[in-house]
């Protein structure tokens, strides 16, 4: 074979070569893209819960650290660290953290993973519009399915999310102690908002 011969069979593969590394560079960067843009999230998502009883002491908490994800398909997640729950009162706060309630120690985290249903960013707009949420929640490793009505806007390209519902104590198999019984509700009201952002 004659030398130029051989230096054009080189260069081509050079080309070659050059080309698909730049074709998989490309399609790597399109992907990482797309699933960088399809997701919203926050760090600093507030949920509030109050199981208080007339004439008794508020039992009441808030949580400003929570994580959560949203993609543009409704998949939804969040994440709870329990130790994260504040109470006015330090005691109530250590109460709630122990062993026979929500035993932070051994169960740090509750979580909820599922649905937004017919949910689609185009649609959004600044006017709050409602969607049905499904999924399940997971408290101390117990998994219940849930579902609430939640109102979603967006706002300067953040998404709001606004959503309540309510779960039963025993569900959960937290359990509380017979002295104490008369001044906690057995059904817990919940209060949630993100702002979720890109």
């Amino acid at each position: 074979m004659k030398l130029i011969e051989i230096s054009q069979i080189n260069y081509n593969v050079g080309v070659n070569l050059n080309l698909f590394k730049w074709i998989f560079i490309s399609i790597f960067f399109i992907a990482f893209t797309l699933k960088a843009q399809d997701r919203f999230s926050t760090k600093s998502g507030d949920v509030f819960f109050e199981a208080s009883v007339p004439n008794f002491e508020p039992v009441a908490a808030k949580n400003n650290t929570v994580s959560a994800i949203l993609k543009d398909n409704g998949e939804f997640a969040a994440l709870v660290l329990i130790k994260g729950f504040k109470f006015e009162k330090g005691l109530m706060q250590e109460h709630f953290n122990q062993k026979k309630y929500m035993h932070s120690k051994n169960y740090p985290k509750a979580k909820f993973v599922g649905m937004i249903d017919d949910f689609d960013l185009k649609e959004l707009s600044e006017i709050a519009k409602e969607y049905t949420i499904t999924g399940k929640l997971t408290v101390k490793d117990v998994t219940k399915e849930i579902q609430s009505n939640a109102k979603i806007k967006i706002l300067d390209n953040n998404i709001h999310l606004d959503t309540k519902f309510s779960v039963d104590v025993a569900d959960f198999e937290i359990a509380v102690k017979s002295s104490a019984a008369k001044k906690i509700a057995k059904t817990v009201n919940i209060e949630v908002h993100f702002e979720l952002k890109k």
